[in-house]
């Protein structure tokens, strides 16, 4: 499936590893289930680049993944 930016999607699971470093952009590690924004669209390598808010709006990650990491998310 092709998304597009400022699409809502959730994190299907983390197959890379994720750097356990923190910093103003990740404050925490991103977990699967995780619902996020496409900020970014990458075209080689394929990907998306992602961010995760909280309810506050304070980033909690911004990271990216590739299409299969990902899915739709739909709100009712």
């Amino acid at each position: 499936m092709k998304f597009k930016q400022y699409d809502i999607v959730r994190l299907n699971g983390v197959l890379v590893p994720i750097p356990e470093s923190c910093d103003e952009f990740n404050l925490r590690r991103p977990a699967s289930g995780d619902v996020a924004t496409i900020i970014e669209i990458y075209s080689n390598p394929p990907g998306y680049e992602l961010e995760c808010s909280d309810s506050d709006g304070i980033t909690q990650w911004m990271m990216a993944f590739r299409s299969e990491d990902i899915e739709l998310e739909l709100l009712s």
